[in-house]
């Protein structure tokens, strides 16, 4: 009887090629070679992955509220510190609003009357001049002064946690251009630090994806390192020009006479560093794309001294560049 193969075509095209170099520089992609396939790592270093799962395996309340922008954060405690008084005052309409003491003049419709009055009680804020009378209000009233506590020892959580997580703010060129450097060409990009903190010991890592035929005549995603002028840098007071220089043994050399459309390549970044004032490390990552390098091109100045001798850095120019005749 034949040997059965348990694996399917697709899951052969996910195994590790047979260059144990490649095999190293795997990110964590795989080799299988999609058709119409988009990028592997988007602009702002999120993976361009959709996850096929429930949405109760995927979701992790506190990683979605530390992770959402300032802006829907802002908003989202704005709802629910709306929707949660609303539910409040649907229960003290539910008691009957007579068992609000001091109501009475208020010239309020009923509902905003306990609306206001869970505020006052969530936000211990309490006035005096509305108070429960009866069992029904007061047990609502003791439940609503435990929610504001609990809401208000979260939300206090929740903001250290915002403010103390150490991210990334680093500002990478939209394009990537290919220049004349020494007697050949290299592939370069800009990146620099967008805010006033001190970063230390970056460490930068440029791999380069691209398809190519194995000797079985499957085609792979295979994965490069380049070798780069400086991967390293002491401190980030400018702009980083990093620069791989296109040589005989460089994978681009390779997919320039290939077409870099025809082996769909995209150079994913990795850079690291340490922050001095969350004394931590952080982390951030870019790709870009075959249609994002732009050829025969040089980086304009991004900063110059002024007549007092100072350094000044022009962050605005950090994608600007001139295309050479």
């Amino acid at each position: 009887m034949a040997k059965r193969n348990y694996f399917s075509k697709r899951d052969r095209g996910n195994a590790a090629p047979k260059d144990e170099n490649d095999k190293f520089h795997d990110l964590g992609f795989s080799s299988f070679a999609g058709k119409n396939r988009k990028r592997f790592v988007n602009k702002d270093g999120s993976f361009n992955v959709i996850r096929n799962t429930s949405f109760f395996n995927d979701f992790h309340i506190y990683q979605f509220l530390v992770s959402m922008s300032w802006t829907s954060f802002a908003c989202t405690t704005l709802l629910f510190y709306f929707v949660i008084n609303c539910l409040f005052a649907v229960l003290y309409l539910m008691v009957g609003v007579e068992y609000l003491s001091g109501a009475e003049g208020d010239n309020l419709t009923p509902f905003w009357t306990a609306f206001f009055f869970s505020v006052q009680t969530l936000t211990t804020v309490g006035y005096g001049s509305v108070s429960p009378i009866g069992f029904g209000a007061n047990v609502v009233a003791a439940i609503g002064a435990l929610t504001g506590l609990m809401s208000f020892a979260l939300g206090t959580g929740l903001l250290f946690a915002r403010f103390s997580k150490p991210t990334a703010s680093i500002l990478f060129s939209e394009n990537a251009i290919v220049a004349s450097f020494g007697t050949g060409n290299a592939l370069m990009f800009r990146l620099v630090n967008r805010r006033r903190n001190m970063l230390t010991n970056l460490q930068i890592e440029v791999t380069a994806a691209w398809l190519r035929q194995d000797e079985d005549g499957h085609v792979k995603r295979t994965y490069k390192s380049l070798t780069l002028e400086r991967d390293t840098l002491s401190m980030l007071p400018l702009t980083w020009t990093v620069v791989h220089p296109i040589t005989e043994e460089s994978p681009i050399k390779d997919c320039i006479q290939m077409g870099f459309e025809n082996v769909d390549l995209e150079i994913i970044v990795v850079l690291e560093g340490y922050d001095d004032t969350f004394t931590s490390t952080i982390r951030t990552h870019t790709s870009y794309k075959y249609k994002e390098l732009v050829w025969n091109a040089k980086f304009d100045a991004a900063f110059y001294f002024n007549e007092e001798g100072n350094t000044i850095l022009e962050v605005d120019k950090l994608n600007s560049y001139t295309v050479l005749k």
